[in-house]
């Protein structure tokens, strides 16, 4: 297995109440000084075949120890993934086992310091490809989720479409600041007070499964991602250093 995952925090998320599927966290993770989140939607499934999958797929680590499929298998369950991960690290074609080192160096560096999941701790009862989860589906994986961001300590976030981004932003306890328009339809960011004297920053990216849309080889999903990433820890930045734009709603941080 290519994508060794960090299991030492695997004893605190069993601790989550809800929790159906762990993350995967990068053996690299937070090395470069960021601790980054990423974000996929949810698992669309057949209702006739909901809970014969539930069973197949019980096993906690069930997708995180998955990411040498979903990094290098060229299937359209994995189309996605491949497709953030082309825009992530700037590449202008697609890649594979074959692609030079240099290629496979970026790639796999950046999948080494990431966590990544899927916003939804349940299966979605669709028989389309996308899909919305019921209302109690995403509350109760909103309270897995607030958790599973504390446990990490994630300074940057990244939401596949605007339901995940949504979902962060109005989590308990988080405020809203400095709301930015990216410049191309279906990216935006802010940065959000997360209580404890902390600011996490949220990025939304059009949900890469509609790649015209995200536009995976383009200078400008390469700049919004990179420049993103590329801003300062921000484990070192308090929230009383980030002034209010647009607050959003205020929780009390205690009442997790």
């Amino acid at each position: 297995m290519k994508f060794q995952r960090d299991k030492r925090f695997d004893s605190q998320f069993d601790l989550v109440p809800a929790l159906r599927w762990y993350p995967y966290v990068g053996k690299k993770f937070g090395e470069n000084g960021k601790r980054i989140m990423v974000y996929a939607h949810n698992i669309p499934i057949s209702a006739a075949k909901c809970d014969e999958k539930r069973r197949e797929w019980s096993d906690k680590a069930v997708w995180a120890d998955r990411m040498d499929e979903y990094t290098y298998c060229q299937g359209c369950w994995t189309n996605a993934f491949r497709y953030f991960i082309k825009g992530a690290v700037g590449l202008k074609s697609n890649y594979g086992d074959n692609s030079g080192s240099a290629i496979i160096q970026r790639v796999d560096s950046f999948v080494d310091q990431i966590a990544y999941l899927n916003f939804i701790q349940d299966l979605v009862k669709s028989d389309r490809a996308i899909a919305r989860a019921e209302p109690e589906q995403v509350e109760v994986s909103k309270g897995v989720n607030l958790q599973i961001l504390r446990i990490l300590d994630i300074s940057h976030c990244i939401c596949w479409g605007k339901p995940v981004y949504d979902y962060v932003r109005l989590m308990k306890g988080f405020k809203v600041h400095s709301e930015k328009d990216e410049g191309q339809s279906g990216f935006s960011s802010c940065v959000i007070d997360i209580g404890g004297g902390k600011v996490m920053r949220c990025l939304r990216v059009f949900h890469p499964s509609q790649p015209g849309w995200f536009n995976p080889f383009s200078d400008a999903t390469h700049s919004i991602i990179s420049g993103f990433l590329g801003d300062e820890p921000m484990e070192t930045t308090t929230a009383a250093a980030i002034p209010p734009v647009a607050a959003g709603p205020s929780f009390d941080v205690r009442a997790i």
